[in-house]
């Protein structure tokens, strides 16, 4: 078969780019010509940006890390449908009188609800002589 390059799952997601800034700050103190104390500090993801790292379509809370469940609810349900074999149930949706998302859905659909990534601070002292 011919290679026609990498494949897409159905449902790609892009999600949220990462970016990261770093600083780093030096003073240098001078005690004589050959020996100085050098005070360093570095703050590494400086802004906190958290960033979601495993996503899947599959599941609510506890599968992805950002929210992509999508439940619906019947808007319409009857009662005294055929079944097939003769008989009736009740209680059955009506898919022509449509659907609505549930309101676990429309509170927390695209929400990232795992955070990684953190601020990290560096401090250090090195003495030159």
């Amino acid at each position: 078969f011919p290679n026609s390059g990498p494949n897409q799952p159905p449902f790609y997601l892009r999600t949220p780019s990462r970016s990261n800034f770093d600083v780093s700050f030096f003073k240098n103190f001078n005690f004589s010509e050959s020996k100085k104390l050098q005070f360093r500090t570095g703050f590494f993801n400086i802004f906190n940006q958290a960033y979601p790292s495993q996503i899947t379509t599959a599941g609510g809370f506890g599968a992805s890390d950002i929210y992509l469940t999508l439940n619906t609810v019947c808007n319409v349900r009857k009662d005294n449908v055929p079944n097939g074999n003769g008989g009736t149930v009740n209680n059955i949706c009506d898919p022509t009188g449509g659907f609505h998302y549930d309101q676990g859905t429309i509170n927390n659909f695209g929400k990232i609800v795992n955070k990684h990534g953190r601020r990290i601070v560096e401090f250090a002292l090195k003495f030159y002589f």
